[in-house]
Order: C-alpha cells, then sequence, then structure tokens
C-alpha cells in the first residue's frame, strides 16, 4: 500500500509537469510549442582612447553593417581639444558618400556634428554596407585636435 501511494505521488508530481506545455504530447495547446528566439545584443568597438587628427587631415574608421544585423547603430561619444575652438567635425558616411566626400564634393551624412567640442552619437544604421566614422579637422589649417573618444557598433543578432 505504501508503494501504491508513494508512486501515485510521483505520477501526480510529473503530470503537473506536463499541464499548460502547449504542444504536449497530444499535439494540442495551441501555444505554438518551440522555443522562443531572443535576439542578443552585439557590440564591436570602432575607437576607444585620444586620437590625434592632423591640421587640414582627418581621421577614419571603416565598418560594416551586415544583413543579419537588426537594429544597428553607431553608439559613442567624443570630446574635442586643440586649436583655438576645441572643435572637431564628425561624420558617419556610407561608402558611396565618403567616396564623394574625399573628392571635395558635398555629401548627405548619416550624421554630422558640425563644428563642436563634445558630442553623443547615437545614429541608426538601417542598410547593410560598409560605412565610415570620420573625424574632421580639414578646416583647420595650423592646429591639430586631439579627440578623447569611444564609439560602438551595436546590433542584435
Amino acid at each position: 500500500m505504501k508503494r501504491f501511494i508513494i508512486s501515485l505521488i510521483l505520477l501526480t508530481a510529473l503530470s503537473g509537469l506536463f499541464v499548460g506545455c502547449g504542444g504536449g504530447w497530444g499535439g494540442g495547446g495551441g501555444g505554438g510549442g518551440g522555443v522562443v528566439y531572443q535576439p542578443v545584443l552585439h557590440s564591436s568597438n570602432l575607437v576607444n582612447g585620444i586620437i590625434t587628427v592632423d591640421p587640414g587631415g582627418y581621421y577614419r574608421v571603416r565598418f560594416s553593417v551586415t544583413s543579419t544585423m537588426t537594429d544597428a547603430a553607431v553608439v559613442g561619444s567624443f570630446t574635442a581639444s586643440g586649436g583655438s575652438g576645441n572643435d572637431i567635425e564628425t561624420y558617419i558616411l556610407d561608402d558611396m558618400a565618403f567616396t564623394n566626400w574625399i573628392n571635395g564634393h558635398t555629401v548627405n551624412t548619416l550624421y554630422n556634428s558640425g563644428r563642436i567640442t563634445v558630442a553623443e552619437i547615437n545614429t541608426p544604421i538601417t542598410t547593410p554596407g560598409t560605412y565610415y566614422l570620420v573625424f574632421n579637422n580639414e578646416f583647420s589649417t595650423f592646429a591639430s585636435k586631439e579627440v578623447t573618444t569611444t564609439v560602438n557598433l551595436q546590433w542584435y543578432e
């Protein structure tokens, strides 16, 4: 009798594990069964630390966004020092815009800080492709700029 009661308790406990599983052995439940996919946040550092941008020059970081990256964004901040204005121009450009920009043409940017000392960046990248993060000091004839920056590419997969 003792074995029967213990067996009954175990059977009751085990059957409780399967109640409400949706898609259990009977195929019913309507819950769709299976595993729910949770996207994982990824981050890749584009630049971190102090960079020096020569007078009349620029510093660029090339990066790519693939079709498997969802909700991609360039996220970070920078602070410029040097020269009379402690300023820098920062852009995010796609591949075509970068080519046109280095050849002196007016382009559309995904991000354009203007000539500024400090800023935060949070720019979505919605199309797969090659992009450039640019710190531009071409406007300065004599002074190099020190830029303290941390910028990451973030996305979900």
